[in-house]
């Protein structure tokens, strides 16, 4: 691990750390994640599945119990050694992102949820999730629309400092692109986020936050989407 990265693992150490002594275990909206999952219907119980950006491995809780060949990584140790304490059935160890310690063509499947947003290197990222992947393996992500991003986290902390934790935010074109150049094609799928998870969050824009509980989030325009959930195939060697 070069020391850029051993730098992010020392953030996120800091980050989980404060967020587990204070009994948040999960970052993203779970419910969601695993709707997805479930309504794209590409996940096989012969499939070999990794998911990057772990955390403390919620995901890998609920496909292990469907039955699903799944193992997560993470760069953060505070995370993973929560995780591995809390369910210690499960296979999650610490690697970061963009250094994928796998044999070329090893998953049929690579999942991320709240990760893509945040890797500074990400080509160096996008390349090592298409080498382990098989030819037509699918990596399958979520990731903050760049515009909504943008502006919820602008009004929320009245500052530009979501460029620091959020150095990779893309527009869905922007997205399509970047992904393309390195041999995957995307599609995208539009998901209704509102649940308990997303009305607490946008609580925090103020008394303008309760419009988007009224919201179904799968008729707006992709550009609006809150988050962009990604299908990108591996389509060429």
């Amino acid at each position: 691990m070069d020391k850029n990265l051993k730098k992010q693992q020392e953030v996120y150490d800091k980050s989980w750390r404060s967020s587990l002594k204070s009994g948040k275990e999960e970052r993203g909206n779970l419910q969601t994640n695993l709707d997805f999952l479930a309504e794209t219907n590409l996940l096989k119980q012969n499939y070999k599945i990794l998911e990057v950006g772990c955390g403390i491995g919620n995901i890998v809780v609920e496909l292990t119990a469907q039955g699903y060949d799944i193992i997560g990584r993470d760069i953060s140790r505070e995370a993973i050694a929560y995780g591995l304490k809390k369910y210690p059935n499960i296979r999650i160890e610490v690697q970061p992102a963009e250094e994928l310690k796998f044999e070329d063509d090893t998953f049929d499947i690579v999942l991320s949820f709240d990760l893509f947003e945040h890797i500074v290197q990400i080509d160096k990222h996008i390349s090592e999730v298409f080498r382990v992947l098989r030819p037509g393996g699918y990596y399958m992500f979520q990731t903050p629309c760049k515009y909504s991003n943008i502006i919820f986290e602008t009004i929320q902390t009245r500052t530009l400092q979501w460029r620091n934790y959020h150095p990779s935010l893309h527009s869905p074109g922007q997205l399509r692109r970047r992904l393309s150049r390195h041999g995957l094609k995307a599609r995208f799928v539009k998901m209704n986020p509102i649940n308990e998870f997303t009305i607490k969050k946008f609580k925090k824009l103020g008394p303008i936050g309760n419009i988007f509980k009224y919201i179904n989030f799968r008729r707006v325009p992709l550009v609006l989407q809150t988050n962009l959930y990604v299908i990108a195939e591996k389509i060429r060697q």
